[in-house]
């Protein structure tokens, strides 16, 4: 069976996990309800970025907090946020109330996330780390096919108002899972402060796995943001991407990642950032409903293992109370890279549009990993 080395909390935390992020990607289509308001692009860019800069700017605190006062409690605080902030989009159309909702949303995702790949983390050994986080992610990846695809038709054939329901029902059903985990005391340290999250950043010496993360969500972002409007102004339908981005994500993570041997493992990522890079600058040249579904393979396989694997190089024989810190270095990488460059290729796609948008992005990724690689030599 696919989870017999792996412990019930592991278990439990895997998929609270999943059913959140059903919630949180259900807003990568969160653009469709702006442009129905008639929101300009760029106010969507705002708006979408406005969830990672909160999430950006409070990651130094709400990691260390993990650490400090334990990985469960701050689970049950976020998913509680997440679900009143993704529920309330029913009553809210003004652009202010709106970003509003999106911090909240940045605060919870912070925590959460930050927490449960703790706790996930925390249940590995060393050695099952790279198969273990791999896993972790895989089931992140099934989140997709439940949010967006199906958010997709509920928003055709029902309206929005559904669509914000179930969104928010999947925080609650990962609030009930989450409360049934068992954490240890050895999880948690109360003597750390806030100034130690980028201590440890430093110490660890973890810069090029921070920014090889950042290169991958720039894309990542730059993608799940635009896809949707870029597609539906091409007449094709979205659905046809998030299918096949969750399927092979996640049979890539649950069937390649043990494949791989850990030895020089950063640079087999930096490998498949360059395809990954690649496979963003032939976006524009979609036409069909086979090219979405050529191109969000490629792009899956591409991008599948380059997370979990930067995960388990950072995690691995470093301390469980430091998990929430180390976690929240990378998440907040991420976030970064989504994020913020979100808001910067989305007044890209205004002035140029979105194919040039598109190809910059793919070229900001390339000249990164040229940069990551020129690093890397010069400290041998």
């Amino acid at each position: 069976m696919l989870f017999n080395k792996f412990n019930k909390n592991f278990i439990l935390a895997t998929f609270s996990n999943c059913f959140f992020f059903v919630n949180f990607s259900c807003f990568f289509l969160l653009p469709l309800f702006l442009d129905n308001l008639g929101y300009s692009k760029s106010d969507i860019g705002i708006i979408m970025a406005t969830f990672g800069l909160s999430s950006i700017l409070l990651t130094p605190y709400t990691s260390t907090l993990i650490d400090k006062y334990g990985k469960k409690i701050l689970c049950i605080f976020a998913l509680c946020l997440m679900f009143t902030s993704s529920f309330l989009f029913i009553h809210i159309t003004n652009f202010y109330l709106i970003l509003l909702l999106r911090i909240i949303q940045g605060v919870a995702f912070s925590i959460f996330f930050n927490s449960s790949s703790a706790i996930a983390s925390n249940n590995l050994d060393d050695s099952d780390k790279q198969v273990g986080l791999s896993l972790f992610s895989s089931f992140t990846i099934l989140s997709y096919f439940l949010g967006p695809f199906f958010s997709e038709k509920i928003i055709i054939n029902v309206g929005f108002d559904e669509f914000f329901i179930y969104a928010s029902l999947f925080s609650f059903v990962s609030l009930v899972l989450i409360i049934f985990v068992h954490e240890e005391s050895n999880d948690k340290d109360s003597s750390i402060d806030t100034l130690s999250f980028f201590k440890i950043i430093s110490e660890n010496k973890i810069f090029n796995y921070l920014f090889a993360n950042f290169l991958l969500a720039s894309g990542f972002g730059v993608v799940m943001n635009f896809l949707s409007l870029f597609l539906k102004n091409n007449s094709l339908s979205v659905g046809f991407f998030f299918i096949a981005y969750s399927i092979v994500v996640s049979l890539s993570r649950i069937f390649l990642s043990s494949r791989f041997s850990s030895d020089k493992l950063f640079n087999k990522i930096l490998i498949m950032l360059s395809l990954f890079s690649l496979s963003i600058f032939m976006l524009p040249y979609i036409g069909t409903k086979y090219d979405v579904v050529i191109f969000s393979i490629f792009f899956s396989l591409t991008y599948s293992l380059v997370y979990p694997f930067l995960s388990s190089i950072t995690l691995s024989g470093k301390s469980k109370s430091l998990s929430g810190r180390l976690f929240g270095a990378l998440n907040c990488s991420f976030s970064i890279g989504v994020n913020l460059m979100t808001l910067f290729y989305g007044f890209i796609a205004e002035i140029w549009g979105f194919n040039t948008m598109f190809q910059f992005s793919s070229c900001v990724i390339f000249l990164g990993i040229i940069f990551l690689i020129v690093r890397k030599r010069s400290t041998i």
